[in-house]
């Protein structure tokens, strides 16, 4: 199995020299280190799952996408709101705005595509509230305020509770909010670091939203790879022993890496991480780590 392996980096230098008559000669190649990498990558003991990446993403980019329009104060305060209060402008710097009105607080950067909402009017008493439901309200009002289907990735819908201290004595916990959070996915491929969180009082009123949502451009993604998985595999071992990890199980799955165009405007970068999980020994704990691994994406 090793054999045919070797022979064929061996044999890369050659197929690149081919055909350059004209120009400087090619950069000489270190054979002994390509083939030293060759046989640490083949001796490691990663075992992948690559489930997530069997099916490489053929998707195109959504026709219905959250609109920058989104970020202006009227359409925040109306559809992310809901409300019909009166707003006066209390600060901020270059576009960003931080607003308030009787009821609201209302940070807005469209330049980043984030939101701070915040209810100035605390929690009524703790009722009995179905999850489920407010699951459905918090995903209901982003996509009031514009954010497709196409674009909803995971939910999950959490609860947070607080606790008291008196006399070094701690309290009992007391459930403080509902949370439900909503993960932005192109394709079903999640995006790195965009979300919403959405939180409900312990009596099932709306309390707040931090979102980071920014819009995306038509134009200038990298969503495809034309990578199989044998070769995504080979480029994870190469990563995981640049970072100094040399066995253990990794988990592989597609990511969306976004980056902020000049017209403010994000583009999707198709990559895959490779997660390992924490390892406990006899003397320490080994954290859980994801290696990003190159997949040389392609529109």
């Amino acid at each position: 199995m090793k054999t045919p392996f070797l022979r064929l980096l061996t044999a890369l230098p050659l197929t690149v020299a081919i055909g350059c008559d004209s120009g400087p000669p090619p950069a000489p190649v270190d054979n002994a280190t390509q083939l030293e990498r060759a046989a640490k990558a083949m001796a490691t003991g990663f075992t992948f799952d690559s489930t997530a990446i069997a099916t490489p993403p053929t998707g195109p980019l959504p026709t219905e996408l959250l609109p920058r329009t989104a970020f202006d104060p009227a359409v925040l305060q109306g559809a992310l709101i809901g409300t019909t209060e009166r707003f006066t402008l209390v600060g901020g710097a270059g576009i960003r705005r931080d607003l308030e009105s009787a009821s609201w607080k209302l940070e807005a950067d469209p330049s980043a595509g984030r939101v701070l909402v915040l209810s100035k009017t605390e929690s009524g008493p703790a009722t009995t509230q179905e999850p489920a439901l407010l699951q459905r309200n918090a995903i209901a009002r982003l996509q009031r305020w514009g954010i497709p289907t196409a674009e909803l990735g995971p939910v999950r819908q959490v609860q947070s509770f607080h606790q008291s201290e008196e006399g070094g004595t701690v309290g009992t916990p007391e459930l403080h909010r509902h949370k439900t959070f909503v993960l932005r996915a192109i394709n079903g491929i999640r995006v790195e670091g965009h979300r919403a969180v959405v939180t409900h009082g312990v009596d099932g009123g709306f309390q707040r939203a931090l979102v980071n949502w920014p819009p995306l451009a038509r134009q200038g993604h990298l969503l495809r790879t034309r990578l199989t998985t044998a070769e995504i595999e080979q480029r994870a071992r190469e990563a995981l022993l640049a970072e100094g990890e040399t066995a253990g199980p990794v988990r592989l799955f597609w990511k969306y890496v976004p980056t902020q165009l000049s017209t403010g405007e994000q583009a999707l970068t198709l990559q895959v991480s490779a997660a390992m999980p924490s390892l406990t020994g006899e003397s320490s704990t080994e954290e859980p780590r994801v290696i990003d691994v190159d997949v040389s994406a392609v529109p």
